[in-house]
């Protein structure tokens, strides 16, 4: 008996464990099935509200920003219009006061018919600026909108409100030198309202005299109205998304649909579209809200669709502005993630079914076999071997990790970059989108380990790469490429402007300072960026096109970005090519040196000439140097190729000026990375003295752009070259930052006009006064004006009136070589034989 209870217990131990399991792995299936379809059902409720959430806060943060700009752009036109008129006064100033120097020995009624025959005319702020002269006793002097009050007394002349404005303002003028001043007139188009005026005069001391202007501050607020209008009016984002702007007399001041644009909501035949802007105009008059409505038209369809928008008001100028997405667009969405859900659960039901059918199988027979001590020998060796292997695991993992990420920053590096990029490319290619690779370079990062040590530039590389990180979302990946390199990847992208919103994004991390160890670090990124499939089918031809177009993108300008073509390929190869062979261009003597001729107004003499180089190539023709000059500045040749035409201007100058009974003088043009060399001064000086020339015939050209950039670095430069015996002139005057502190602060003693402006100064009235100002500038600074590009002769002629200094151009002669300006040039006594 005994022994069949064994044995039935023995059954029992044998049967028992499997119902078990099979029982326990029905119920444990059923709780999983159960809970997998509620967790489906949770997560579409989730996704329909996460996505209508986020559609939302995306219009309202898109409206915000704009109301923000608005206000920006209001709460500054009292500044902008006062900093312009401030400007223009300035200007007027400076001609009234270098016509009085350049003609005192005159009587004051011939200067002032001088100066107000050089300020009449002048307009400006869309032709409503003008300005006017009083003496500082009322007495008007010039009033060139209502002539017939000149030589007339305005002392008490008053506006609406009772102020004296001539009065007031001469006495103001006089006193601190310049005042602004505020009065109220009517205006012509309507004479029942008054409008705020603010004028601006300053005190002309030599004839007692105040110059001034007005503007209504109202039309300075309608110009920014109008601009702003204009760029609310270009806002466009994917299919269907625009800004629309309304006034609260229902007036459409901006819509995509631009034959509505104008037209009078409250007034339209459409009961639907007048019941709708009603409601918009009463949301934007109380504040801001959220509004549903069924729009007359969706653009990408053309037809009526149901809209979510979010309106804002502008109380100050009446306007209501607002952006919305179309519900049709968040349900085709949803429809579509929610099949991907439902087909992602499905499959990993059957995953988990499968998993269980196998666990359930291998216990059942498991349990058959095992006795209960193999069982706990079992148990206790399989915790040994987890053990073993969880510490094996985890070296391994974290040798894989430091194998696949990069020690500093802890992103990607090169080698899970490409495999992140070729998983990206695989998603968006089964999806039929698009993937961004976009290749970013800290620009000028060397400066910063110059000036605060690596450690510093190491502390900017790893927060860089905290917020790299945090920008990327879902499917992004961004990874370290090596130095100050990184490259981003955005698949899935349905539409370029995704794209360019992500570039806008990286760049904005740039705006602010990054506070290092307490220290204030400025940096900027350029970026490159190439897409799939259009530029490339694999992570390596991605990562090469995003390079190229980086690498243009910097040659270009910092601190920009630059989306791949195929002309940004052919270009960049053109200048890998340029670069190539200007290496040896010097060697094969392929360059040369032109001599542009410069002629004296006042003799109509040549008084020195411009040095131009020249490259003509076997391979790539004749290059122009506004190709090979920046690709020699950044591959460094521009030293080598710098000091070859200083060097052979001068021997050939020399020679000319022995073998003349007169001397020329000699311009050079020099590039600003050879004026930042701290051997140029002593390189410049050591070639003169080689050749014997004197530095007093040497006239060093330089742009405005390098004062701009470097004003600290260059400064001690030029008065070093200034005290070794050269002169100086700023070339392309006019054309980039132009300030008179340069004049003032810097050892100049020339200046050119560009030839931009002389193309243009005989029929268009505004280059006529610049060139007249600049000359006029150049004669109170007591520094020579040289106009270039001159090929007419009414263009020589109006310039002799002017008295300008110094004439160059086609008009007198083209660039020539050294053996034709001799030729042209030389003495009637000269021996040509004479080789120095």
């Amino acid at each position: 008996m005994k022994i069949a209870h064994d044995v039935k217990l023995l059954r029992l131990i044998k049967i028992i464990p499997p119902m078990l399991v099979t029982a326990f792995a029905c119920l444990a299936i059923f709780i999983v099935i159960s809970n997998n379809q509620e967790k489906l059902e949770r997560d579409i409720l989730a996704l329909q509200q996460d996505f209508i959430s986020s559609r939302k806060d995306m219009v309202q943060a898109q409206v915000k920003q704009l109301v923000e700009q608005i206000n920006y752009e209001k709460s500054s036109t009292e500044s902008i219009l006062k900093n312009d008129i401030k400007q223009h006064i300035y200007q007027a100033h400076a001609i009234a006061t270098s016509i009085y120097e350049n003609n005192k020995s005159k009587t004051e009624i011939e200067v002032t018919k001088l100066i107000t025959d050089a300020l009449r005319n002048i307009r400006f702020n869309n032709g409503r600026g003008y300005f006017f002269i009083y003496k500082t006793n009322g007495l008007s002097v010039m009033h060139p909108i209502v002539p017939s009050m000149e030589g007339t007394s305005k002392i008490d002349l008053q506006d609406i409100r009772g102020n004296f404005i001539v009065k007031d303002m001469g006495e103001l003028a006089k006193e601190h030198g310049e005042t602004f001043y505020n009065w109220w007139f009517v205006k012509p188009d309507n004479q029942e309202k008054e409008f705020r005026k603010i004028g601006f005069g300053k005190h002309f001391v030599p004839y007692d005299w105040f110059i001034g202007t007005g503007e209504y501050l109202i039309d300075v607020e309608n110009d920014i109205k109008n601009q702003l209008i204009q760029r609310i009016s270009n806002i466009r984002y994917g299919e269907n998304g625009y800004v629309f702007l309304y006034d609260h007399q229902g007036n459409t001041l901006s819509h995509v649909v631009e034959s509505v644009l104008g037209s009078n909501v409250f007034n339209h035949p459409d009961p639907n579209i007048n019941k709708i802007g009603h409601k918009v105009i009463e949301a934007g008059k109380k504040g801001e809200a959220f509004l549903s409505y069924l729009s007359p038209v969706m653009p990408a369809t053309g037809k009526p669709a149901e809209k979510i928008s979010f309106v804002q008001g502008i109380p100050e100028w009446n306007w209501v502005l607002g952006t919305g997405f179309y519900e049709s667009e968040t349900k085709s969405y949803l429809n579509k993630r929610k099949l991907e859900i439902e087909a992602q659960n499905k499959k990993q039901l059957i995953e988990l079914l499968s998993l269980s059918f196998v666990v359930t199988l291998f216990f059942i027979i498991l349990s058959f076999f095992l006795t209960r001590y193999l069982s706990k020998r079992f148990t206790d060796y399989e915790e040994k071997i987890n053990r073993d292997f969880d510490e094996l695991n985890s070296v391994k993992l974290e040798s894989q990790y430091q194998a696949l990420h990069d020690s500093l920053t802890q992103l990607p590096n090169r080698a899970l970059l490409d495999e992140h990029i070729q998983q990206g490319i695989e998603l968006s290619k089964r999806n039929k989108k698009m993937l961004a690779v976009m290749f970013v370079d800290l620009d000028d990062f060397k400066k910063i380990n110059d000036l605060h040590g690596h450690s510093v530039g190491d502390s900017l590389l790893i927060l860089l790469g905290k917020m790299f990180n945090e920008i990327i979302e879902g499917g992004d990946s961004v990874a370290r490429f090596g130095g100050d390199e990184f490259i981003f990847c955005f698949p899935e992208i349905s539409h370029l402007s995704i794209a360019e919103q992500k570039v806008e994004q990286i760049l904005s991390l740039f705006s602010n300072e990054f506070d290092i160890d307490g220290k204030a670090i400025y940096s900027s990124c350029s970026i490159g960026v190439a897409m799939f499939p259009k530029d490339g089918e694999n992570s390596e031809e991605l990562v090469s096109k995003a390079d190229t177009a980086l690498y243009k993108s910097k040659s270009l300008q910092k601190g920009q970005s630059l989306f791949f073509n195929h002309s940004i390929e052919k270009q960049v190869k053109r200048d890998f090519l340029i670069e190539t062979e200007l290496r040896t261009a010097l060697v094969n003597e392929e360059l040369s040196v032109l001599y542009q001729p410069q002629i004296s107004v006042e003799t109509g003499d040549i008084i020195g000439v411009e040095a131009l180089v020249r490259w003509q190539n076997d391979s790539l023709g004749f290059v122009s140097p506004a190709e090979f000059i920046p690709i020699a500045e950044n591959t460094g040749t521009i030293h080598e190729l710098g000091a070859f035409v200083i060097e052979k201007t001068l021997k050939e100058i020399k020679e000319f000026n022995l073998c003349n009974a007169f001397s020329l003088n000699l311009s050079i043009n020099i590039s600003p990375k050879q004026l930042l060399d701290p051997k140029f001064t002593e390189s410049v000086v050591s070639i003169c003295r080689e050749v014997a020339f004197d530095p007093q015939f040497v006239t060093l050209e330089i742009t405005e752009n390098v004062l701009i950039t470097d004003l600290s670095l260059v400064q001690p430069v030029l008065s070093k070259l200034r005290s070794s015996g050269f002169k100086l002139s700023l070339d392309d005057f006019g054309t980039g930052y132009s300030s008179l502190s340069y004049l003032s602060n810097l050892p100049m003693n020339e200046i050119k006009i560009d030839r931009s402006f002389i193309d243009k100064f005989l029929t268009n009235s505004q280059s006529e006064s610049l060139v007249k100002t600049i000359i006029a500038i150049g004669r109170f600074c007591n520094l020579t004006v040289v106009a270039e590009g001159v090929e007419t002769k009414a263009q020589y002629e109006r310039l002799v009136l002017y008295h300008c200094d110094l004439i160059q151009g086609y008009y007198f002669d083209k660039p020539l070589t050294y053996k034709s300006l001799v030729e042209r040039y030389q003495s009637s006594n000269i021996d040509m034989n004479w080789t120095g």
